[in-house]
């Protein structure tokens, strides 16, 4: 029998464990999930509307390919959609996976959203709902906030100075729904110190009314701001995440 040299047995070996190892960590390649054949199915139920089938395709091309962004992202909306699979807490693992293998996707921010969705149900499903009157009361915060933000809003608008004395919404309201506006709408506006203009961009919580105290100091500017930005604010409370502003120099003082 014919002797085979260590150095060729050496190569054979290489050659076997390099085909294993390709096989093995075909699941980290790019492309890898698009072409998997339960990937393809589970985009086709969900054009023909067959939505449960879709699910179990997801979840098996997850179970098999560690880089699956896509189909974890699909099962994780499958999940919280579908009555008889609905599962907040596994939805959030998949929202979660999606936005490891794709943090910097044009989704992200949804996701992150579907996320805070899929906790709040979690947390209201729970024994007895300990969590109902934390829940309620970061409610009550927001809307207390935003009420406050649309009363300073509406003194500016009227024409009114802005109390500095903390006092309760409802006297504020009252107070405000009896005054009537110091100027008159026709009143010419004020020059303005050819300064540079700045662009601002929009943040949550933001209102003409922040963003004036913010560069003016005061909130006597909102009509100042609105009016500079009219081809992209429809009216005053249309105000979006995001979205970039144009903030004039400060009126001179007449």
């Amino acid at each position: 029998m014919k002797k085979v040299s260590s150095s060729t047995l050496a190569a054979l070996f290489l050659a076997v464990a390099l085909t294993f190892w390709s096989g093995c960590g075909s699941s980290d390649l790019p492309d890898i999930e698009e072409k998997d054949p339960s990937y393809s199915s589970g985009r086709a139920y969900l054009r023909q509307g067959q939505e449960l089938e879709a699910l179990e395709e997801f979840l098996s091309v997850t179970r098999r390919i560690v880089e699956a962004p896509q189909s974890h992202l699909e099962a994780g909306r499958l999940l919280m959609k579908l009555d008889e699979r609905r599962d907040p807490i596994a939805a959030v693992y998949h929202y979660r996976r999606f936005l490891e293998l794709s943090p910097d996707s044009k989704e992200a921010g949804a996701v992150e959203q579907l996320i805070v969705s899929a906790e709040k149900e979690i947390v209201r499903k729970l024994p007895g709902e300990p969590y109902a009157g934390h829940l309620e009361a970061i409610g009550l915060r927001e809307e207390n906030e935003r009420l406050k933000r649309d009363l300073a809003d509406l003194r500016v608008r009227l024409g009114l100075p802005q109390s500095s004395a903390e006092g309760s919404v409802a006297s504020k309201k009252s107070s405000v729904a009896n005054a009537k506006p110091a100027v008159p709408e026709t009143a010419p506006a004020a020059p303005v110190d050819p300064g540079p203009v700045r662009n601002y961009v929009v943040q949550k919580g933001d209102s003409l009314y922040a963003i004036s105290r913010k560069f003016f100091g005061d909130s006597a500017h909102i009509e100042l701001i609105f009016n500079s930005n009219r081809d992209v604010l429809p009216n005053r409370e249309s105000l979006q995440i995001g979205q970039t502003l144009r903030i004039p120099p400060r009126p001179v003082n007449r």
